[in-house]
């Protein structure tokens, strides 16, 4: 039993007496309290009486017993202190693959001991392998000893499993193997330089690491984002805890990436350039409905409270446009105006250069015949993500079909042009609404619902 273990009842009888008995007799004598009658405990109180720990949670009605075996807690203890007693961080680090820096070879004895695995991938062990530190963690909070340092390496884990993976390691010795810095020539340089070398050289990020906790906690994005996000190979996490977005061409390679963290900002150098970030709704599925915005962070946040999002393909152009992102873009539209339904949502932010990219984008559907509307938010000056972290963790309401959104959509020209067979549609959806009510009639004037996505421009 890997908790303390508690036995409550208001009423003893004889067979609980029995049932008590035995259990005393399997694991020793327990400890035995009984809690004052008369008025209920506080928790802190009945911790302070029963010597419990903070994470066995519990509430106790008046006048009960409480039975605690306090010794699988002492046992847990125990082990854990073992585990950092006797497991080195040198040893772990070498099981996830990093290697002593070869200019630390020299110092065995010194304080600090560097490990490298990969480019940016540090780590410190320190106080003679008993603790650690990251140097490229932005706000220098991944520390501390061998069992945080497996939470850190492996963010999944809980801590039975940190516990259950430490115990193999009990009493080996690191081999303290030297990783050799070669000095990279040119072409390994250039190499490196490459998006795509360096997209297959980063992990995805992952719940707790650095990249998602920015994404997530700073940025607003839902976990569901997320995880879609990263299942369609869009996401990677470089260093100091900065977020890539793939960039990709129609023909689906990999052209460069959006670079977000806490303290950058900026798109990958080398490869063809920018082109254009793609996240769908739904995969697979040819999309009658595309969103363009102007960083995919922006791209993100509209998806994560869109409520029309079936069959959308979200778009960041990251912000000004090569001729052959203009080129992608434009066939990517004109493939969407095939569809009976096609339609393009410019969700640009609400500033000059937000207008200076709807009136592009515009231009750019009404010559393939695409019906296209702008979206930005409110306030003057804001972005789609401020919008998002304004609503703080609501979830948008369940999808509605388009001609709900087609009805009360304002075009950022006079007389857009819609593709055929869009116009019929929409007209025989405004015949079988209801007859509005006039004003004196209502009860009470209606309200429009604020924080989500709209046509209805700024």
């Amino acid at each position: 039993m890997n908790t303390s273990q508690i036995v409550i009842s208001h009423k003893f009888s004889n067979s609980s007496h029995h049932a008590l008995a035995g259990w005393i007799s399997e694991r020793g004598e327990p400890t035995c309290t009984e809690l004052p009658a008369g008025r209920l405990p506080t928790v802190k109180r009945a911790y302070n009486i029963l010597g419990l720990r903070k994470e066995n949670k519990a509430f106790w009605p008046r006048g009960v017993l409480v039975m605690v075996d306090n010794r699988a807690i002492d046992a847990q203890r125990d082990e854990l202190a073992t585990l950092r007693e006797r497991v080195r961080c040198e040893l772990v680090l070498e099981r996830e693959g990093y290697r002593l820096d070869k200019e630390a070879t020299a110092q065995r004895s010194a304080k600090n001991l560097k490990f490298r695995r990969g480019e940016g991938e540090i780590i410190i062990v320190n106080h003679g392998g008993k603790g650690w530190w990251d140097p490229t963690n932005p706000d220098r909070s991944a520390r501390g000893d061998v069992i945080k340092l497996v939470q850190h390496l492996k963010p999944g884990l809980n801590l039975g499993h940190v516990r259950r993976e430490l115990r193999n390691l009990i009493g080996l010795e690191p081999s303290y193997e030297v990783r050799e810095r070669v000095k990279p020539t040119s072409t390994d340089a250039n190499q490196k330089r490459d998006p795509a070398w360096m997209w297959e050289h980063r992990n995805p990020p992952q719940q707790g690491s650095a990249a998602w906790r920015y994404l997530s906690e700073e940025r607003g994005l839902p976990d569901r984002i997320l995880d879609a996000a990263a299942k369609q190979n869009l996401l990677r996490e470089g260093p100091n805890g900065t977020a890539w977005f793939a960039h990709r061409d129609n023909q689906g390679q990999l052209s460069g990436m959006e670079m977000r963290g806490p303290e950058y900002r900026g798109f990958s150098t080398g490869g063809i350039g920018k082109r254009l970030f793609r996240f769908e709704s739904d995969p697979g599925v040819p999309p009658s409905r595309v969103v363009v915005a102007e960083a995919a962070i922006d791209a993100l946040s509209f998806a994560s409270m869109d409520r029309f999002s079936r069959n959308t393909l979200y778009l960041s152009t990251g912000g000004g446009m090569s001729p052959e992102s203009v080129g992608e873009l434009k066939q990517v539209l004109a493939d969407v105006a095939k569809r009976p339904e096609g339609r393009l949502v410019i969700a640009v932010d609400n500033d000059q250069q937000g207008d200076h990219y709807a009136a592009l984008y515009s231009q750019m559907a009404q010559e393939v015949g695409l019906w296209n509307g702008r979206a930005s938010p409110k306030t003057p000056g804001s972005d789609w993500n401020q919008v998002l972290r304004a609503r703080g963790n609501k979830e948008s309401s369940a999808p509605r079909p388009f001609g709900e959104l087609a009805g009360s959509a304002t075009s950022t020209t006079p007389t857009p042009q819609v593709a055929a067979g869009w116009v019929d549609e929409l007209k025989s959806r405004k015949r079988q609404q209801p007859q509005p009510v006039p004003q004196a009639d209502q009860a009470a004037p209606s309200l429009k619902r604020s924080g989500s996505p709209s046509m209805g421009g700024r």
